[in-house]
Order: C-alpha cells, then structure tokens, then sequence
C-alpha cells in the first residue's frame, strides 16, 4: 500500500512540473513568438529538465504555438516594415541564431529580392549622412565601409551611393 501511494505522488509531482514548465513557457511566448530551439534553451536556463522542455516544446508544435516556419516568415515582415534599414545578411544572421533551419530561413527570405536589398542599403546610406548637407566623398567612402561591414550586397551598396556621383573605385 505504501509504494502505491509513493509512486502517485510522483506522478503527480511530475505532472505539476509539466504544468509550470508549460506556464513558464507560455509566459515565454507571451513577449514574441520564439523558436523550438530557442524556447527549448530559455526552459533549460530557467532550470527545467531536458525531458521536460522537450516535452512542452513538442506539446506546443503540435498545437502551433512554436511554429519556426511561421516565426521566420513574421520576422522577416517585420524587419520590412521597420524603420532601421537591415541587410539579407543580417537578417539570415538573425534568424539562424535563433535556430531556425537553413530551408526555412531561404523560404522565408524569399520575398527579399535583389530590389528590396538596393532600397534598404539606399534607406542605411541616406541614414548615415542625413546629417551632412552636401557630403564629401570622405563621407561617403565612410558610409560605404559601414554599409559593407553591416553586411549589405556590393552592388546594392554602390546603387545607393551612385546618386552622390561616380564611385565605382570603391571596394
């Protein structure tokens, strides 16, 4: 009779920490959405078991409260409509720390094109010398090297520049 009850208040232990790791998660996602892999870390940092974490992360995917696909493609929409201009790179960057696989995040960066790369480089270019009324080509060299550093494309670094004259010596 003892060992039964032992073993129910066991499985009632494990029962109530799935329940707090699930609520600790869904305060997780509360904030943003999240990847498997990255809700899956912030559960393990917070102390929870790997079986467990792995246990509510699964439970979530099969309801689609972690969807990495989902996650990516909100990410790169919201980086488009930001403010701060950000570059392909970046971006994938981004998304990979996160976790999220590399098919997912080529799918998701679909919708930037060659087109939409050349804008955000001209909206970082214009950013970088809004101040400067009329910029000298130490300026722009300057803000050409901060464009490649933040890891826009060549030829759309150079298509933004191309309307402050001819700056095609620039590496």
């Amino acid at each position: 009779m003892r060992g039964h009850r032992r073993r129910k208040a066991q499985q009632k232990t494990k029962e109530q920490t799935i329940e707090q790791a699930r609520a600790a998660a869904l305060r997780l996602l509360r904030y943003r959405p999240r990847s498997e892999r990255e809700l899956l870390n912030r559960l393990q940092a917070k102390g929870w078991d790997n079986s467990v974490a792995r246990e509510i992360v699964e439970r979530f995917k099969g309801v689609g409260l972690v969807d990495d696909r989902q996650m990516a493609e909100g990410y790169v929409q919201s980086v488009l409509s930001d403010d701060q201009p950000h570059s392909r790179f970046e971006v994938r960057y981004k998304l990979k720390l996160l976790g999220i696989s590399d098919e997912i995040v080529e799918d998701a960066l679909s919708v930037w094109g060659d087109e939409v790369e050349c804008q955000m480089a001209q909206r970082y270019i214009q950013r970088r010398l809004r101040l400067t009324s009329n910029p000298t080509p130490k300026d722009i060299l300057r803000a050409f090297r901060a464009a490649k550093q933040k890891g826009f494309e060549l030829s759309a670094i150079r298509f933004a520049i191309s309307h402050f004259g001819d700056f095609s010596e620039l590496d």
